[in-house]
């Protein structure tokens, strides 16, 4: 299903992303260089193109008339309709329905955006991203009509980086999901900045094949050293420009690609909200079912080329459900 003034080298950046975060919630090693690197710096792609598409013009009212569409409404319903799966997957574990306390806390992790504490539990995790870029929206919305906007942006970015180091070290808010909008913050404004001046608009095969060489080049390098510093503040200093040249590295090569249109992409792209609600129902079926046919007893750890398989079966299961919602449903994908 095709859409008018669609941005195409941004439907393969979603449908790309989309993918790989599948991938990503698949049992693997976490000894695996290429799994924690992947792991550490997909998520980015959401919050710069959420910042990068968003509109600078209407009033709040309007907008948040807008959110309530694109983004609570879904984050509700998608949990709503997790949470028998949730009920489900309480008795196999347990072998008995949880009682009243139990049962009101992944509805508790919902309301506090899938959080865990000792009274809440996540509901359906993934899609903790939705309040979280509801939150930067409302940040930009009430500082953009500042005189110092930019100043403000770029205070609240630098305070983030800090409170994400301190979190870091001393681990005072190990389960808040505001902890993952902090650590996000200066991603979205990046985005925001470059689509309000229309940058990253032309394609050009060569060089945005150079500049994806050099991005995921600088990005690796950056990830490994990363990974191996025991300074603390260059170890947390480290994780921007590898998440920065891992996210320019896979827009200039969605670039690329923005000659070729595809279905597929687009829907995929557009069903960005049912898949993240989705998959991971999928995942635990298959991982029991596996699981039950291999009769493992320590959990499922899947190879790479293994993962990669079941995560193409994953999307194709979830396309119909996508088309589906599209036409009859689509409140459900945030339309």
């Amino acid at each position: 299903m095709q859409q008018k003034e669609r941005i195409n080298w941004i439907d393969w950046a979603k449908a790309a992303a989309v993918t790989t975060v599948v991938f990503c919630h698949l049992p693997q090693s976490q000894e695996w260089f290429y799994y924690r690197y992947l792991q550490a710096c997909i998520i980015t792609i959401f919050f710069f193109l959420s910042g990068y598409l968003k509109k600078d013009r209407g009033s709040m009212k309007a907008n948040w008339r807008k959110y309530w569409t694109s983004l609570v409404v879904p984050y509700i319903l998608l949990n709503l309709i997790v949470y028998p799966y949730w009920i489900v997957r309480f008795y196999m574990l347990n072998g008995q329905l949880p009682d009243l306390l139990e049962a009101m806390k992944p509805i508790t992790g919902m309301l506090l955006m899938e959080s865990e504490t000792s009274f809440s539990e996540p509901l359906n995790g993934p899609l903790w991203y939705l309040p979280a870029i509801l939150v930067m929206h409302l940040i930009v919305d009430c500082c953009r009509r500042r005189c110092h906007f930019h100043a403000i942006m770029l205070t609240l970015c630098v305070l983030s980086v800090v409170l994400y180091a301190t979190n870091k070290y001393w681990f005072y808010a190990p389960y808040l999901t505001v902890m993952g909008i902090i650590r996000r913050l200066p991603y979205y404004y990046l985005g925001y900045v470059m689509g309000q001046q229309r940058l990253f608009r032309d394609c050009h095969v060569r060089s945005d094949l150079t500049f994806m060489v050099l991005c995921f080049a600088a990005s690796l390098i950056f990830f490994y050293w990363h990974l191996g510093e025991r300074c603390f503040p260059l170890h947390i200093a480290l994780f921007y420009p590898v998440n920065i040249g891992f996210l320019f590295g896979v827009l200039y090569g969605c670039k690329l690609l923005n000659r070729y249109k595809s279905d597929v992409v687009v829907n995929l792209s557009i069903g960005t909200l049912g898949v993240i609600g989705f998959h991971l129902v999928l995942i635990s079926g298959a991982n029991y079912a596996i699981e039950m046919w291999r009769d493992l007893h320590t959990g499922v750890c899947y190879q790479w080329y293994e993962a990669l398989p079941l995560t193409i079966l994953i999307l194709a299961l979830l396309y119909p459900v996508i088309l589906f919602s599209l036409r009859h449903f689509p409140a459900l994908l945030g339309k």
